[in-house]
């Protein structure tokens, strides 16, 4: 074989399998197994950035960090309360590294409710001080994160049911979405924290 033609062919298998590999890093294959319910394929994430309670910024997902990103309003009777005291139970399951790898967000879904002393007391009741960061902010600045993640907010601060979209949803390294638990069903800590460590690995 002359050297014109096998340099073409061997032109043509590399990028045949830069191809490959490409396709490959759009695919589910690469997501661990999660108890949560994992979704056919990962869904990329919404870049999303804003302020906690206390003034200070947060974005998630970060490049090369998992996260865990739920929706909450701190006055909530039900189904937010149960949410909080799971994520917090998971964590406690975790080692302090794996603590420290992973990013637990929470975005309001009653700006006007979630002030700043109704979340720190939230946080505060539920053992998450300091372990989650809640992204607070007005209607205007929040109604842009509620539908990049597909997810319903409270009607009004004046609601005393929990009507939005209760989730907790896993984003892995990448930054994709690649499962949830629906918030209204309970979950299990052992499983949530089973999951992050699969994140992390």
């Amino acid at each position: 074989m002359r050297r014109a033609p096998l340099i073409a062919l061997v032109a043509a298998c590399l990028i045949a399998g830069a191809v490959v590999a490409l396709l490959a890093t759009g695919s589910g294959d690469d997501v661990p197994a999660l108890h949560a319910t994992s979704y056919p394929e990962p869904l990329a994430s919404p870049h999303t950035t804003g302020r906690d309670h206390l003034g200070r910024d947060v974005a998630v997902p970060v490049d090369g960090r998992p996260a865990v990103v739920t929706f909450l309003f701190a006055n909530c009777p039900t189904v937010c309360p149960l949410v909080g005291s799971e994520i917090a139970a998971a964590l406690d399951r975790l080692t302090p590294a794996q603590r420290d790898g992973v990013d637990v967000v929470a975005i309001s879904v009653d700006p006007a409710g979630d002030t700043r002393e109704a979340v720190a007391g939230f946080l505060r009741k539920h053992h998450l001080t300091g372990r989650m960061r809640y992204i607070v902010g007005t209607r205007d600045e929040l109604a842009p994160m509620w539908e990049q993640w597909g997810v319903e907010a409270q009607p009004s601060s004046d609601a005393t049911q929990s009507l939005h979209t209760a989730r907790v949803v896993l984003v892995d390294k990448r930054g994709r979405q690649v499962g949830s638990y629906p918030g209204g069903l309970p979950i299990k800590p052992d499983d949530l924290a089973a999951d992050i460590v699969a994140l992390e690995g």
